[in-house]
């Protein structure tokens, strides 16, 4: 009887400590988290800003980040939105849209594509097809499949995957600030 109630007070104090070191890490890995955004946000949106000037709106699940200048004019928005169409999984990225709802850019938060191939979803000549788009009159397709998207070479799933995570986003951020509910 004396072993079952030793037992009892070790699994307690060993849950309890499993209890509180995990909210105390999932604390620090929220704040890394909003970090990563931050820092992800600067680098996708062509002008500066303070944190400051950062607003997040959170709508129907989604979290919204506004840019706007000291006047509280919105210069920008971005979401993060993903595809679970890619080569490997999940692609999330974080887009960027003027006020206007023309893409700036987006950064890539996570994928697991393959390096060397898919991969390049991250880099530039990539990115680069959606700067200036709008959802309206651009056919949002790899060009394998008739679209206007320059497919990346042996990763057309991770292109395919990319491109329904910028629509997607675009399609939220212009539900929510373009389509008769400008704020």
């Amino acid at each position: 009887m004396k072993s079952v109630l030793t037992l009892t007070i070790i699994g307690f104090f060993s849950a309890l400590l499993l209890y509180v070191t995990n909210d105390i890490t999932k604390v620090t890995i929220e704040k890394a988290m909003e970090r990563v955004k931050v820092e992800a946000l600067r680098q996708i949106f062509p002008f500066e800003f303070e944190d400051k000037d950062i607003h997040t709106v959170i709508e129907e699940g989604k979290e919204f980040f506004e840019i706007r200048d000291k006047d509280n004019n919105l210069k920008g928005i971005a979401v993060e939105t993903s595809s679970d169409k890619g080569y490997g999984g999940e692609i999330s990225l974080l887009l960027a849209v003027s006020s206007k709802g023309k893409i700036f850019d987006y950064s890539v938060l996570a994928h697991k594509e393959t390096p060397g191939l898919g991969n390049k979803i991250e880099n530039e000549p990539f990115k680069k097809q959606f700067e200036g788009k709008i959802l309206e009159g651009f056919d949002w397709r790899v060009k394998k499949d008739g679209g206007f998207v320059d497919e990346l070479t042996a990763a057309t799933i991770s292109s395919r995957a990319a491109t329904d995570a910028v629509k997607k986003g675009l399609e939220l951020i212009n539900k929510k600030y373009l389509v008769g509910n400008k704020k």
